[in-house]
């Protein structure tokens, strides 16, 4: 019979809350090329020997939250209830996602170092939209394997994510998802023209 593991002490969850946080304010102001360890610890008002008890550099840190962020993602995906409007819901909920993490966003998309990360969010986007597409009802994707429109949407959203991120835009998660979603509907309504009709 499998052992439960033994519970951790909350000193050690405070210390780790406390890094983080630490790096996740730094890196919204100064970026994370520039922060040393010792940024970090001071930040934390920590020792560096309580750091290094727990990573191996920053890097390793934003490994950690990176993997902590991801999780909560695929977790808040599979919380997304079944329905009529399922995309418009899971697009809601990644939107809300990147907006509370936005620092982290903004490494992942914009580092060629967190590509594989940004290549895990992407696993989680597909998973998250699959249950809502359907290529059956557009004549023209009659053939059209839905991983393909999968991977198509997630890098139109990616892009229109980045963007959004970028310009600090007003407009909100529930205007971005419903926005998107009524672009992605567009290719489920059966065209009513053809090319060169007139």
């Amino acid at each position: 019979m499998p052992t439960e593991p033994a519970p951790v002490d909350p000193r050690v969850h405070r210390s780790r809350a406390m890094l983080r946080d630490a790096l996740l304010g730094l890196i919204r102001e100064r970026g994370f090329d520039t922060i040393s360890v010792q940024d970090i610890t001071g930040r934390a008002r920590l020792n560096r020997s309580t750091f290094y008890l727990h990573y191996r550099d920053k890097d390793d840190l934003l490994t950690q939250i990176m993997r902590d962020m991801l999780s909560e993602l695929a977790l808040r995906s599979q919380e997304v209830s079944a329905g009529p409007d399922l995309l418009q819901h899971a697009l809601v909920e990644w939107f809300r996602h990147a907006a509370e993490h936005a620092e982290l966003y903004h490494l992942m998309l914009g580092q060629s170092g967190m590509r594989a990360y940004s290549v895990q969010l992407r696993n989680i986007l597909e998973q998250l939209i699959a249950p809502g597409l359907t290529t059956s009802a557009h004549p023209r994707l009659e053939g059209v394997p839905a991983s393909t429109l999968s991977r198509f949407l997630i890098s139109a959203y990616m892009g229109v994510l980045e963007s959004w991120l970028d310009r600090r835009s007003p407009d909100s998660p529930e205007d971005m998802a419903r926005w998107l979603w009524a672009l992605t509907s567009c290719l489920e309504t059966p065209l009513t023209s053809t090319p060169g009709a007139t």
